[in-house]
């Protein structure tokens, strides 16, 4: 199955890249639909559930990062997740991720927002101390937003767009903006994130 679209739009904000029409109608559809009608999940967190996609362990995933790997010049596939998330909820907290490369996507339609304001994703351009540990990067939000306000880091705001990918580095802190979808299983919110390289381990 061919998984990257041919008609994708491109855009930057600095150097975080912004890809509109990622995915093919089937591939989008296929990843949508396995989160929102699927029963067996590897992780629950407050408001969401988190299915794991680790190297030829998941077919679709391995269509699509050979298909990346072809178009663009990427590090070597670490790890991805899918999430499905609650009609309202906080969404994933502040963290890093240990990579050089993020690639988010959202596969849920635009005709499920609620809040237009809401669902997207904040990136600040910072990166973690050198003596913090992974659980203060990744597990702390508490402790990241305190050392982002001390630094008088303002986040990059990519709204929500049903299709839309973001390439950025994965030690920057990152988190959701809130979601806020129609209610609905077909309206959930859902994303798709792949891990590319090794950073601050």
């Amino acid at each position: 199955m061919k998984t990257l679209s041919d008609n994708q739009i491109v855009s930057n904000i600095e150097d975080i890249e912004i890809i509109d029409n990622f995915f093919t109608k089937e591939c989008f559809l296929a990843l949508r639909y396995r989160m929102v009608f699927g029963k067996s999940f590897n992780k629950q967190y407050e408001g969401y559930l988190a299915l794991d996609h680790y190297p030829n362990e998941d077919y679709l995933t391995d269509c699509i990062v050979s298909e990346l790997n072809y178009k663009k010049k990427l590090p070597k596939f670490k790890r991805g997740w899918s999430f499905v998330y609650a009609q309202n909820t906080k969404g994933v907290h502040m963290h890093c991720d240990p990579s050089e490369v993020n690639l988010n996507v959202w596969v849920s339609s635009d005709e499920s927002v609620d809040d237009k304001t809401k669902n997207g994703l904040n990136i600040y351009k910072i990166l973690p101390p050198l003596n913090w540990s992974r659980k203060d990067w990744n597990n702390d939000g508490s402790k990241a937003k305190d050392y982002i306000l001390s630094n008088n880091v303002k986040p990059i705001k990519i709204p929500y767009k049903s299709n839309r990918a973001i390439f950025f580095n994965g030690a920057y802190f990152h988190e959701t903006n809130s979601v806020s979808m129609k209610p609905g299983r077909e309206n959930m919110r859902v994303s798709y994130t792949l891990l590319f390289g090794n950073n601050l381990e």
